[in-house]
């Protein structure tokens, strides 16, 4: 489903859930899809789709309410209003719990893909906006700059929470992809709210999750534990990017063995790292491909003495035109090479 390049929106309905209301407001009749209103919601399913954070999940078993109204779409199309009714009362009676949780329009929406129905949820949290007022006054046109409290997502921005969920079958290694922009921390009142309370879901750690989660896992530790020592750090940065780039899969106590060698202190530190993120050190994994070529075709290096150097991934291990020299001081020059011709911006 991530790689769906077109869609159909054949339904929709819009729900208003307030937080400061005592009852949701529950559409009756569907949205009118024009073509306005097709693209926007086009726009947003296929953007949060492809959005690097979005992640599979399966619906917990037992008593689930979202889960029982999608079942009740895929049955039948004509129990679409009162299933997404179900869907906005079960979002509304969350919301209830905190009041921190964000006011908004919730979208349920039908959209086809390749001969394949799916099932959208949007949360479309209110944003702040400007629109412009006239008056007329004594023969006079006033123009006023007003603020609007329950303006919609635009074109251009990103949903913090919606999910895609597709004919649900006992056999499938996953039921949606969702998307949850939430940050989130050991203290926070909501965290995980859309994914573990309205969607009573879990998350699917699969190649694709532990092939990013490396990349940036590693990237996190370097900095905090070799901000001391560039060249250490370098070869960190190297090992995993060779792997990344060359290798059929990972095997994290390989790498560490190879960076560190003798050093178990060090070791177990960087084993510890991947544990935190619900990765098994002990167990290699296929490396996502797909998404190293998409996420690793280019590269950006940025020195503390305030130079950026950006380019395609491959040049960068190109003898002929880059190169960083060791200076054995815990420096190193970086050399870009054979370079004919500059433009400045």
């Amino acid at each position: 489903m991530q790689d769906i390049e077109s869609i159909i929106v054949e339904r929709a309905i819009v729900h208003i859930l307030d937080n400061n209301s005592d009852t949701p407001i529950l559409g009756e009749i569907e949205q009118e899809i024009d073509e306005e209103i097709h693209e926007f919601l086009v726009k947003h399913i296929i953007k949060s789709l492809r959005d690097d954070d979005n992640r599979k999940a399966k619906f917990r078993l037992g008593k689930n309410s979202v889960m029982e109204a999608c079942k009740e779409i895929f049955d039948n199309e004509e129990n679409f209003i009162e299933a997404s009714k179900k869907i906005a009362n079960r979002m509304f009676r969350i919301m209830k719990t905190n009041n921190n949780i964000s006011s908004c329009d919730l979208v349920v929406c039908i959209f086809s893909s390749n001969d394949s129905k799916y099932i959208g949820i949007l949360k479309l949290d209110y944003q702040k906006s400007f629109v412009h007022e006239i008056e007329y006054i004594e023969n006079y046109f006033k123009v006023s700059i007003i603020p609007q409290d329950i303006g919609l997502p635009g074109l251009n921005q990103k949903l913090q929470k919606c999910a895609f969920i597709r004919n649900l079958n006992d056999e499938n290694d996953y039921d949606m992809i969702v998307l949850d922009k939430q940050n989130y921390s050991q203290d926070s009142e909501i965290a995980r709210f859309f994914i573990d309370e309205f969607l009573n879901s879990e998350i699917i750690i699969d190649n694709k999750y532990k092939t990013k989660m490396l990349k940036k896992a590693v990237e996190k530790w370097t900095r905090k534990n070799l901000k001391e020592d560039l060249e250490k750090a370098l070869e960190v940065r190297e090992e995993v990017n060779n792997v990344l780039k060359n290798d059929i899969e990972v095997d994290i106590q390989k790498i560490s063995e190879n960076i560190f060698k003798d050093d178990e202190s060090i070791r177990e530190k960087f084993i510890l790292n991947f544990e935190e993120q619900g990765i098994d050190p002990a167990q290699p994994f296929e490396i996502d491909k797909s998404w190293v070529n998409k996420k690793m075709n280019k590269k950006v290096i940025k020195t503390d003495t305030g130079f950026e150097i950006k380019g395609i991934f491959e040049d960068f291990d190109d003898m002929m035109k880059f190169n960083i020299k060791r200076n054995g001081d815990g420096t190193v020059d970086i050399i870009v090479k054979n370079v004919r011709s500059i433009v400045e911006k």
